[in-house]
C-alpha cells in the first residue's frame, strides 16, 4: 500500500497514483520522448552560448537593437543545433551508428527548406528560419531517426541498414525538394494557430495544470511537455523581441518566460516552502528547509518535491497545484492589461525570479512588483496546506516515513531510467 493511501484512505489522488500516473510514467521513458527532452535541453545551451557570440559579432550599433538581432539569429542557430543533436540523441537510444544519423538529419533538414533560403549567406540564413525551425527540427529528426531505426531493426548488417535508411531519407526529403515543398512554410501555417491559441489564458491553465500534475508524480512536467510547449512559447517570445526592436508593442503575453512570475522557486511555486521550513518544529523538516533554500531561490526545487515530500502526498498537491493556476491567473491578467510589460528575452531558468522578472521584461520595475505580489499569494495559499503537514508529521511520523519512502522510491526510478539512457 503506498503512503499516502495509508494515510488517506485513497480519494482522488490514490485513483491517480494506481491508473493514470503509471501510464504517464511510460510516456515519459518511452526512448522517442527522452531523446527529444535531452535534445531540447542541449539545444538551449546552444541558443545562449551562441546568442553571446553573436551579440559582439554583429556590427556596431545601439546595444539594445545588438542584442535583439542576435537573439534572433540564434533561435535559428537553435533550429539548426537541434536538426542536429536530435538524430545523434535518437541513434543512442536505439543503437543506430550515430555519425549516419546525424549526417542524414542534418541533410534532411537543410532539404526541408527551400533552395533560395539555403543558399542565403549564415546569417540571412539563421535570421530567416528562426524560432519556427524548432518545429521543423523536431519534425525532420523525428522522422529521419525512424527511418534509420526501422532499418536497423530490419537489416542486420549495419552498412545495408545505413544504405537502406539513406536511400529512404533521400527519396523522401530529396523528393519533396525536387517537388518544391516548403515544410517549413508549412509548419508555419501550423504553428501560427498555435501561438495564437497557446496566447490565452485557458491554454495556459491547461499546460499550469498538466506540468504541476506530472510533478506531483514524480515526472519532470514542464520536460515532459516540452516537445508541444517550446517551439509554441519560443515562438511567441522571438516576436515579443521583434516587436520591441521594431519600436512596436509586444503581440504576447504567453511565452517561455510568463513562468518566472507563475512559478518562483520551481513548479508549484514553491520558494514560500522552502522559507517557512527554516521555522519548523519538525528537524527533518527544518535541515531540508536549510538544504532547499539555495537551490529553491535559483528554481531548483526537486529536495522539496522528493524531500518534503510533495510527489504522491495528498495534502501538499493541492497547493502545488493550485497556487500556480492562481498565479497564472494573476499574471495573464495584469500583463494584458499592460500593468505589466510582457516577457521578451528568454533566461535560463535557474536565474533567480527576483533578477529574471526584472531582466525578461527589459527592466520594467512594476515586474518585480508583481513578483512580490505572487509571492505573497503563493505564501497564502502554501502555508494553510503545510501547518497540516506538519502536524500531521508531528503526531504520526510513522506516516512521514512512508511518505519519504514513497518520494525516494519514484525518483531512485526516475534516476535508474536516467542512469540507463546512453550518455554523452
Amino acid at each position: 500500500m503506498s503512503a499516502h493511501s495509508a494515510g488517506s484512505g485513497g480519494g482522488p489522488v490514490a485513483a491517480l497514483e494506481q491508473r493514470f500516473f503509471p501510464i504517464l510514467r511510460r510516456w515519459a521513458d518511452e526512448p522517442h520522448m527522452a531523446a527529444v527532452r535531452d535534445a531540447v535541453q542541449i539545444a538551449f545551451y546552444a541558443f545562449g552560448a551562441s546568442t553571446v557570440i553573436a551579440f559582439f559579432l554583429l556590427p556596431p550599433g545601439p546595444l539594445l537593437d545588438r542584442f535583439f538581432a542576435a537573439y534572433h539569429i540564434c533561435f535559428g542557430f537553435m533550429g539548426l543545433a537541434l536538426a542536429v543533436v536530435l538524430p545523434d540523441r535518437l541513434a543512442r537510444q536505439f543503437g543506430v551508428n550515430r555519425l549516419a544519423a546525424v549526417g542524414v538529419g542534418l541533410i534532411a533538414f537543410l532539404l526541408s527548406l527551400p533552395a533560395n533560403v539555403r543558399r542565403l549567406p549564415l546569417e540571412e540564413f539563421l535570421a530567416h528560419i528562426s524560432a519556427t525551425s524548432l518545429f521543423l527540427a523536431l519534425l525532420v529528426g523525428l522522422v529521419s531517426g525512424e527511418i534509420l531505426r526501422r532499418a536497423a531493426r530490419r537489416l542486420p548488417d549495419e552498412r545495408s541498414a545505413i544504405a537502406a535508411g539513406v536511400a529512404v531519407n533521400a527519396l523522401l526529403f530529396g523528393g519533396l525538394a525536387l517537388a518544391h515543398v516548403d515544410l517549413g512554410a508549412g509548419l508555419v501555417r501550423i504553428v501560427q494557430p498555435l501561438v495564437s491559441v497557446g496566447d490565452t489564458l485557458p491554454a495556459l491553465l491547461i499546460v499550469v495544470f498538466l506540468q504541476t500534475l506530472l510533478w506531483a508524480a514524480g515526472i519532470h512536467g514542464p520536460a515532459f511537455l516540452a516537445p508541444i510547449t517550446t517551439p509554441v512559447y519560443l515562438r511567441s517570445l522571438d516576436e515579443n523581441a521583434q516587436a520591441i526592436l521594431h519600436h512596436q508593442p509586444p503581440p504576447h503575453v504567453v511565452t517561455m518566460m510568463i513562468f518566472t512570475f507563475i512559478y518562483p522557486g520551481g513548479s508549484g511555486a514553491t520558494l514560500p516552502v522552502a522559507a517557512v521550513l527554516l521555522r519548523a518544529r519538525v528537524a527533518r523538516l527544518r535541515r531540508l528547509g536549510y538544504a532547499s533554500l539555495v537551490p529553491s531561490l535559483c528554481n531548483i526545487n526537486e529536495p522539496l518535491i522528493f524531500g518534503l515530500p510533495i510527489a504522491m502526498n495528498p495534502g501538499l498537491v493541492i497547493p502545488f497545484i493550485g497556487a500556480p493556476l492562481v498565479l497564472a491567473v494573476v499574471t495573464y491578467l495584469t500583463q494584458s492589461y499592460g500593468l505589466v510589460s510582457p516577457t521578451s528575452v528568454w533566461l535560463p531558468s535557474a536565474i533567480p525570479a527576483v533578477i529574471a522578472a526584472w531582466l525578461t521584461t527589459k527592466g520594467d520595475w512594476r515586474a518585480l512588483v508583481l513578483l512580490a505580489v505572487n509571492l505573497a499569494i503563493a505564501a497564502a495559499i502554501w502555508v494553510p496546506f503545510y501547518a497540516a503537514f506538519e502536524r500531521t508529521v508531528e503526531r504520526r511520523p510513522d506516516t512521514d516515513a512512508q511518505l519519504v519512502q514513497t518520494a525516494e522510491a519514484i525518483r531512485e526510478q526516475e534516476r535508474r531510467v536516467h542512469l540507463a539512457t546512453p550518455g554523452p
